[in-house]
């Protein structure tokens, strides 16, 4: 099970993958075609925005909210994920002040994926607490048991109602 170093901003984790990329496909493209890097930049941003404008979109509004969110992403043919969304859902039965945000992986939104877990491949399911437009905590590639959720959760409403005295 991965996870996530502790409150990441979502709106820099989505600016830092999105310049890698730009950079890594801007580079390969100039390599193939034995041009500079910078000739072939508005066809990455175009292709960039093309492909994680949607995903992007997603994050943005996500980051906007005030309230916790807990972000599902998976696919209706995942056997994991499937496995998963019954416990979930007793979760979130136990905490109504969390917001479920569930996004199918085969959709174009679904590219929140990598921005989250900050690399090209995975495994689904991606379970994440956000809170305050920081990405709190993800798991990734597995269902986890519910009393791992209550203590995670719960970790994290403590960090924050700590951090609210700290100054």
């Amino acid at each position: 099970m991965g996870k996530t170093p502790p409150a990441a901003s979502l709106l820099d984790l989505m600016r830092d993958f999105m310049a890698r990329k730009e950079e890594k496909l801007s580079e390969e493209l100039g390599e193939k075609y034995g041009v500079p890097p910078e000739e072939v930049a508005d066809v990455v941003l175009s292709f960039l925005k093309d492909s994680y404008g949607p995903a992007i979109e997603l994050l943005e509004e996500l980051a906007a909210k005030s309230g916790p969110l807990l972000l599902f992403i998976g696919k209706k043919d995942c056997a994991v994920c499937s496995r998963c969304k019954p416990i979930i859902e007793v979760f979130l039965s136990g905490h109504a002040e969390l917001e479920m945000v569930s996004v199918d992986y085969s959709q174009r939104e679904g590219l929140l994926y990598h921005i989250i877990v900050n690399q090209e491949s995975g495994m689904l399911p991606l379970i994440a607490f956000i809170l305050g437009a920081q990405l709190r905590l993800s798991f990734t590639g597995e269902c986890s048991a519910l009393s791992d959720y209550e203590r995670c959760y719960s970790a994290i409403l403590s960090e924050c109602s700590q951090n609210i005295y700290a100054n």
